[in-house]
């Protein structure tokens, strides 16, 4: 359990002084992973880390290029990035060129993707018709009943750099038919017997899918890709409506997609009666569909899932219960699955908004928010991670990454702003994996305003 008595028993951290925002008084335990509680055990412990960023940040992502700099989205703007380059103790601001603001800068759900073959870092976020500039007047006024529902929302921009964030090009799609929810990720492309577009100086297809036409609703969801490194974008099909898709599956309840070293693309939904994952085989100009086993159905507008793929192939599937965080995987590109085990550590309740980050082969790490408190309101971000994750029993480490004495986290209902309907996880070069989460810095005030900071945290080898 994450009880005082055994942290006192199994946090033995590694020896040497503690790495800056890294803290030996964070709790950390070790424990086997399995399909009922996890059994603790006795091991030498990573120290946990947290840093504050500095800048308000609403629904997050980070990722982390090849020589080390942290991105963390979206920061102080929907416009702006905060950037770190000395592993999380102090931050600046990084803003690609030619951005559109939109009409709440925190529902734009910014999304990052890091291209581990060239280092190259990209950034979704939605748009607007109209050129927008911050500050806004007043949106707490009685016409909006819930400020942060809707962002008028309309079309993409892509912005990527290949020099940490030193410059940025930025592709500028604000007239596609597309809304909110957009995901970014990127992977090889077909082999070229298959007939499949090649990319034209770039190794690697870059991905966005998005809801469409609509934000919220959708009803459907669209992607595009880029050929030549996210410089510019081709509509490429419809995930939904398709041929063969499930009835029910709400477009809110997509999560970002993976791409197979063999160029098959496998998108996550959930649905009213079942979650899936929607397999595309020519760059998502088509899509068959396959059901994962004992993985929840939406439970409403949003998504349950999230989905990840490490460097050997293998495929990932997270969500959370109120007391658990439950993982599957699958070898076999999602044709079969693993029975669920829980890889939250026994104690933790009130578990909410997982993200799941895979690396080398069996390397798996997922930040959450949670609570030792059955009777807790406002949560800690957690971090539980492994390197073996294909094992029967995985061992597991898993921490909090803030004093759970001041938890950082509430759940206002939506209305609050800035919010999180997510949060972010990532593994850098070295095989460490980042959360990324939203710290509230008090209650909202009366124009339903929250203060924040981003937070990021890891565990220390």
């Amino acid at each position: 359990m994450f009880a005082a008595t055994v942290m006192t028993a199994l946090t033995c951290g590694p020896a040497g002084a503690s790495a800056p925002g890294c803290s030996p008084s964070l709790p950390v335990v070790a424990f086997r992973a399995s399909s009922g509680p996890g059994q603790p055990v006795r091991a030498t412990l990573p120290l946990a880390c947290g840093f504050e960023s500095g800048y308000a940040v609403s629904e997050t992502t980070v990722a982390v290029g090849n020589d080390g700099d942290v991105f963390l989205s979206p920061a102080a703007s929907e416009n702006s990035l905060g950037l770190s380059r000395d592993g999380g103790s102090s931050w600046s601001l990084t803003t690609p060129t030619g951005m559109q603001y939109t009409s709440l800068w925190n529902t734009v759900d910014p999304n990052l993707a890091v291209d581990r073959t060239t280092g190259r870092v990209f950034w979704a976020h939605t748009t607007f018709t109209e050129d927008l500039h911050w500050p806004l007047p007043d949106q707490s006024a009685a016409a909006w009943l819930v400020p942060t529902a809707v962002a008028n929302a309309h079309g993409f921009q892509v912005a990527s750099s290949g020099d940490g964030g030193h410059s940025w090009r930025t592709a500028d799609y604000h007239l596609e038919n597309t809304a909110d929810w957009e995901k970014v990720f990127l992977g090889p492309a077909p082999a070229r017997r298959t007939g499949a577009a090649q990319p034209v100086g770039y190794p690697n297809v870059v991905y966005l899918c998005a809801n469409s036409p609509l934000e919220v609703i959708g009803p459907g969801r669209v992607c595009y890709k880029s050929l030549d490194g996210g410089v510019s974008f081709t509509r490429t099909g419809l995930v939904f409506p398709s041929p063969g898709a499930p009835a029910g599956c709400p477009p809110l309840a997509a999560n970002t997609g993976v791409v197979g070293r063999d160029g098959t693309v496998f998108i996550p939904q959930s649905c009213a009666r079942a979650t899936y994952l929607a397999v595309s085989r020519d760059e998502g100009a088509s899509y068959s569909w396959l059901p994962v086993a004992g993985a929840p159905a939406t439970n409403g507008l949003g998504a349950t899932v999230q989905l990840a793929i490490d460097r050997a192939n293998d495929l990932y599937l997270v969500w959370g219960e109120p007391d658990a965080v439950r993982l599957v995987s699958s070898r076999d590109g999602g044709k079969s699955w693993s029975s669920p085990l829980t890889i939250s550590p026994p104690g933790l309740h009130h578990i909410t908004l997982p993200a799941l980050a895979a690396g080398a082969r069996g390397t798996v790490g997922v930040v959450y928010y949670a609570s030792t408190s059955p009777s807790a309101e406002t949560l800690t971000a957690y971090i539980s991670q492994t390197a073996n994750a294909l094992a029967p029993r995985p061992l597991f480490y898993a921490g909090a990454i803030n004093d759970p004495a001041a938890p950082i986290f509430k759940n206002y209902g939506g209305a609050d702003s800035p919010r999180a309907d997510f949060i972010g996880g990532a593994y850098d070069a070295a095989g460490n994996f980042w959360g990324a989460v939203v710290k509230q810095l008090g209650v909202p005030g009366e124009d339903n305003t929250l203060p924040t900071t981003g937070y990021v945290g890891r565990l220390e080898r």
